[in-house]
C-alpha cells in the first residue's frame, strides 16, 4: 500500500488586507487626563515661545521658568475632542470633499492626494490660564504674563501633538498614517474654515466657541484638519512646523519634513 504524502500548508507572503472601516471607527472621540502636556514640557519648548529658537536663558531665567511652569500647571485643565470623517474626493490644490458633503478647502502649500481620513481636532487648555496673564498684565508685571503666555503655547504643541499621536495610534490598523495638517488663520489657510471645523467637530464638549471674528474662545485653545494618508507614502509630518513656509519664523521648531 502506497502511502501518500502529507500536503504541503500553502505558503501566503501577502498580509492580510487592513480592515474595513465602519461607521463606529469614525465616531467622535473625547481626550482628557492629557498629563504630556504637563510632564513632557521642556525648558527649551518654553523659551523658544519667549524669546524666539535662538534665545538662551541665564540661570536665574531657568529658575523662573521652573516656577511658572508650576504655577501654570496648576491653571489648566487640558482635553480635546476630534472626529473622523472619509474622504471622498481630493481636488488637490483646491478642495477635499468629506462624507456628508463638507468641503474643505486646501491651502496650496500642502501637497493632498491621497487623504483617506480627515480628522477634525478642537483642543483647549481652559480660561484659567490666560485669565491669570492678563491679570499679571493689569499690574503691569509683562514679563511675568509673557513668561506664563509662553508656557501656555508651548502646553498647547504638546497637546496637539499627543492629540495627533492618539489619531494616527488608532488608524495604524487601516495601513494610514500622519499626512499634512493645516489650521484656520496659519500660513495662509483662510479663518474662514475655521467656522467649517466648528461645524465638523464637537466644541461644546471642550468649552471652545467662536467669536464674531472666528477667533477661539478660550484662546489658549487649538483646532485643525489632519489628514490621515496610504501608508505607501513614506512622509510624515511631525508637527506645525514641518510643512510651514514661513522659513524664517523666530519660533520655528524644524525646518523640514522628516522621512521614515
Amino acid at each position: 500500500m502506497v502511502k501518500k504524502k502529507p500536503k504541503r500548508a500553502i505558503k501566503n507572503d501577502h498580509q492580510a488586507p487592513a480592515p474595513a472601516l465602519f461607521l463606529g471607527d469614525l465616531a467622535a472621540q473625547h481626550i482628557t487626563d492629557i498629563c504630556h502636556v504637563i510632564t513632557d514640557l521642556t525648558i527649551e519648548s518654553v523659551c523658544r515661545y519667549f524669546g524666539g529658537n535662538k534665545y538662551s536663558p541665564d540661570k536665574s531665567t531657568i529658575r523662573r521658568i521652573h516656577q511658572c511652569i508650576d504655577e501654570a500647571s496648576k491653571l489648566v485643565t487640558p482635553q480635546a475632542t476630534y472626529h473622523l470623517f472619509k474622504v471622498l474626493q481630493t481636488i488637490p490644490g483646491r478642495k477635499i470633499i468629506l462624507e456628508g458633503g463638507s468641503q474643505l478647502s486646501v491651502p496650496d502649500c500642502f501637497e493632498v492626494t491621497d487623504a483617506q481620513l480627515v480628522s477634525v481636532v478642537i483642543g483647549t487648555l481652559g480660561a484659567d490660564l490666560e485669565e491669570h496673564c492678563r491679570y499679571l498684565a493689569s499690574k503691569n508685571e509683562i514679563y511675568q504674563s509673557s513668561l506664563m503666555d509662553a508656557i501656555g503655547t508651548a502646553m498647547l504643541d504638546l497637546l496637539s501633538e499627543h492629540v495627533c499621536t492618539v489619531i494616527s495610534d488608532r488608524c495604524t490598523q487601516y495601513d494610514l498614517v500622519r499626512g499634512p495638517r493645516f489650521a484656520p488663520g496659519i500660513d495662509g489657510y483662510p479663518l474662514e474654515q475655521q467656522r467649517v471645523l466648528f461645524e465638523l467637530a464637537d466644541n461644546v464638549s471642550v468649552g471652545v466657541s467662536l467669536n464674531s471674528s472666528a477667533i477661539m474662545v478660550p484662546t489658549k485653545s487649538i483646532s485643525f484638519f489632519q489628514t490621515l494618508t496610504k501608508s505607501s507614502d513614506k512622509r510624515s509630518f511631525k508637527n506645525k512646523c514641518s510643512h510651514c513656509k514661513m522659513v524664517r519664523c523666530q519660533f520655528r521648531q524644524i525646518l523640514e519634513k522628516t522621512d521614515h
